[in-house]
């Protein structure tokens, strides 16, 4: 893990502050929220950033990178929650409980803006406007969590699947504008499983019919969709939705 306190990048000029907290605030607002922030940290693959059962004293901002969220389960096994990408705010707790009922471990390098939390305080009471940006992250968080469970629960396996590819996919795309075709995708197909209540096994199946259709490609860590309705027809999704709320 390193630490960077100088040099950090001003969040008027951030590539991800559109999906991030500060996207919601006035451009005016951002010297007093920069306060905020006290440095960056950059983690290496496969390392947490926390586990179960830490406290919090800090919230992040995801810079670059994935992050999954996941809960071990007492039988050994774990439930991936989400999958967090750039934008994504992490670890914010205002309330007595500090203690985090889940874990998160970087799937790619991962460079996160730190904050600590007591900094909030301060600055919500002199800067109202972060209240409603906090609230608009959670509710947005909220309602994502709640479409995907709306949308695989009573799904097939291909469904569920394609679901997730194509919402990962989709917000991917639009945090990195590129000409390339693929994403990056740095999760395997035992984290999909894991998300989805799937063996491996089962998830590698999936994968081989969908690249058989011609509706994926995914190799060397990127994934590509040629198609991106025939896709959202397998996962049972209307594309528009699922782009407005994926690309926010």
């Amino acid at each position: 893990m390193k630490s960077i306190t100088q040099n950090l990048p001003k969040c008027q000029d951030c590539a991800v502050r559109k999906s991030a907290l500060f996207g919601e605030l006035e451009t005016d607002h951002l010297n007093k929220a920069r306060e905020l922030r006290s440095h960056q940290i950059v983690i290496p693959a496969g390392e947490h950033l926390y586990h179960e059962g830490d406290e919090s004293d800090k919230a992040f901002t995801i810079y670059s990178g994935w992050v999954s969220l996941f809960k071990n389960l007492e039988d050994g096994n774990r439930q991936i929650l989400r999958f967090a990408l750039p934008g994504d705010f992490l670890c914010y707790k205002m309330g007595k409980n500090k203690t985090l009922d889940h874990s998160a471990i970087a799937l790619s390098e991962v460079t996160l803006c730190a904050f600590p939390i007591d900094r909030f305080h301060t600055v919500i009471s002199e800067l109202p406007e972060l209240a409603f940006a906090i609230s608009a992250m959670t509710e947005l968080v909220t309602e994502r969590c709640h479409t995907v469970l709306t949308s695989i629960a009573s799904h097939t396996a291909e469904a569920k699947v394609a679901y997730l590819l194509l919402s990962l996919y989709l917000r991917e795309r639009v945090l990195n504008k590129t000409e390339e075709k693929c994403v990056q995708f740095p999760i395997t197909q035992e984290d999909i499983g894991d998300a989805l209540g799937l063996t491996s096994i089962h998830v590698n199946r999936v994968f081989q019919s969908l690249r058989k259709q011609g509706l994926i490609e995914c190799k060397s860590k990127c994934l590509w969709v040629p198609d991106k309705a025939k896709l959202a027809v397998v996962a049972k999704v209307s594309l528009p939705e699922l782009e407005r709320l994926m690309c926010k």
